[in-house]
């Protein structure tokens, strides 16, 4: 018999099984936290109820990629695949001012284009070099 109570002992069970990432050991953590009785913080509810990010298989890949088509990223809409360059996954979007471009994957997902470049001629005091 050990001078822990039951409840301290299933948190130190739990919490000893190894886990990958600080993220993963914070929200098991959350789901035996004595003080909020052993219930889930919202943001672990919230996570078990996101749908999965559908996959297509397209002819030159070799594996399946994350579909983004119908996908708002910033001003541009993603219309659909539009195939490789190099290494890179591009897709044909449309922006809100009208025009049309293939941009690549990557760089929607992660911020870095967020419209055709409409944003950029808007902003105060924008001169063309050149």
């Amino acid at each position: 018999m050990t001078w822990l109570d039951e409840q301290t002992m299933m948190v130190a069970r739990t919490l000893r099984e190894p886990t990958f990432t600080r993220r993963e050991y914070e929200r098991r953590l959350h789901w035996v936290d004595p003080r909020r009785g052993g219930r889930a913080s919202r943001g672990d509810v919230l996570s078990l109820h996101r749908q999965p990010t559908p996959m297509i298989r397209v002819p030159d890949c070799r594996r399946a990629i994350m579909d983004l088509t119908g996908r708002r990223y910033g001003r541009l809409t993603v219309l659909g695949y539009a195939g490789k360059r190099g290494r890179l996954i591009m897709w044909s979007c449309r922006c809100d001012c009208g025009s049309t471009g293939v941009y690549a994957g990557n760089n929607l997902v992660h911020g870095f284009t967020r419209s055709c470049g409409c944003l950029r001629r808007r902003k105060k005091g924008y001169r063309h070099a050149g």
